[in-house]
């Protein structure tokens, strides 16, 4: 019974990682920002209760024995060392309070790893996970498409829709023809971050295309699922993620087009059609949003914010200044117009650096190597490892030029998910 409630809970929180929902328990400045304040949300209480189950089942199977399990592998030493340099790191930070609070999102966010390491052959099955992604990614698909549509919010509060509108100050826009056009967020904080959750989407969907067959209703399915996921993909006009995508996706048939060539060759065609069909239709945005110019304001934003993580790190090259505390930082080296322009490095290794200083950020890439290691060493991979691993390499190389896999919820859960999923490789 426990244990079918474990599960729920599971499936709930990844339908759930896009939600929003929180509670805003204190904020720093009389101007909300989002990177200097401390929340509770809905995806926190599933872990806790998820957490909580799981050490009931601990308890059962281990304490009723009188042994506790003790297993050292080197991905847990660099990972629970760099959790310990993550909290040495708070004696140079000027905000203790809100350095603990995200070292302790740390500590969540490891803690899924380890649970999804110990757990996920146990517990769960690769294809219900499967079918629940794309479910939820299809339903934001759905809002996003709406949102871009009507140019404005659908107003769901309880899901936290971010407030969008043509007008609105720090929503991201595409102008086309000195028009502004919203991009779609679906219920994430933003595009990018929707982007990156539709990617993982649609190559859970080449797993299920290819696992088995598939009757001819399931086959349409798939097929208005697939399109209507690449189509929404594209109306975030996320430059980086979906040029990932193209890229990636083109290194995954490639790959398995040995072991299954009609069912590669197929998908290899419908991928040509659905991105050729919205490159054709949506040309004008296209060209305005992939001609990149220096004068863009992100494109500005993002030099400053890398000149001040390098001017960071070569000021405290050790310990950093202490984590989650680079936007407290950089909002008292300058004050910017609005608070929502402080914000953290677009690079997670230069921000590791920044606030646990290159010691941190060592043994962070450490865990990193030794986690890939152990998951190459795998004796045969099959389409599910082939989809974990390009998957896990689209995270490291997105992490380059954003943040989120380090600073907002969603971004934190689809991180540590994968990667709790690739450290179970040996298991299963």
């Amino acid at each position: 019974m426990l244990i079918s409630l474990e599960k729920i809970l599971f499936y709930l929180l990844i339908f759930c990682l896009p939600f929003q929902t929180r509670k805003i328990f204190y904020q720093w400045g009389n101007d909300f920002n989002e990177w200097i304040s401390v929340y509770l949300y809905l995806t926190d209480i599933l872990l806790i209760l998820i957490f909580l189950l799981w050490f009931w089942r601990l308890q059962g199977q281990y304490l009723s024995k009188g042994t506790i399990p003790v297993i050292i592998k080197n991905p847990i030493f660099w990972l629970g060392l760099f959790i310990i340099i993550s909290l040495i790191s708070l004696v140079q930070a000027d905000n203790f309070q809100l350095g603990f609070y995200h070292w302790f999102k740390l500590l969540e966010m490891a803690g899924l790893f380890f649970y999804l390491k110990y757990n996920f052959k146990q517990l769960f099955n690769f294809k219900k996970l499967a079918y629940v992604f794309i479910a939820s990614g299809l339903f934001q698909s759905i809002i996003a498409f709406g949102q871009y549509i009507q140019q404005k919010s659908f107003g769901l509060k309880l899901l936290a829709e971010s407030p969008l509108g043509s007008e609105i100050t720090g929503v991201a826009k595409i102008i086309v023809n000195e028009t502004k056009m919203i991009r779609p967020y679906g219920t994430f904080p933003h595009p990018n971050i929707l982007a990156v959750f539709l990617l993982i989407s649609i190559f859970f969907l080449y797993f299920l295309w290819l696992s088995k067959k598939h009757s001819f209703i399931k086959n349409c399915l798939m097929l208005f699922i697939f399109g209507f996921l690449i189509f929404t993909l594209w109306l975030t006009f996320s430059r980086i993620i979906i040029f990932t995508f193209l890229l990636v996706s083109l290194i995954y048939f490639i790959i398995l087009f040995k072991q299954n060539r009609k069912k590669i060759f197929i998908l290899f065609l419908l991928f040509i059609i659905f991105n050729s069909l919205f490159f054709i239709l949506a040309w004008p945005e296209i060209s305005s949003r992939f001609s990149v110019s220096l004068t863009e304001q992100s494109v500005g934003l993002r030099v400053f914010y890398t000149q001040a993580a390098f001017s960071i790190i070569k000021d405290c090259p050790f310990l950093g200044i202490g984590i989650g505390n680079f936007v407290w930082e950089i909002k008292h080296m300058i004050n910017l117009l609005a608070s929502w322009l402080h914000q953290p490095v677009h690079n997670i290794y230069l921000l590791i650096a920044s606030e646990t200083g290159l010691a941190g950020l060592f043994v962070f890439l450490f865990f990193i190597f030794s986690l890939l290691n152990q998951f190459i060493r795998h004796k045969s991979l099959n389409s599910k490892q082939y989809y974990l691993l390009l998957i896990f390499f689209c995270f490291l190389f997105i992490g380059l030029f954003d943040h989120f896999f380090w600073t907002l919820q969603q971004g934190q859960l689809m991180l540590w998910l994968i990667l709790g999923i690739i450290g179970a490789n040996h298991l299963y």
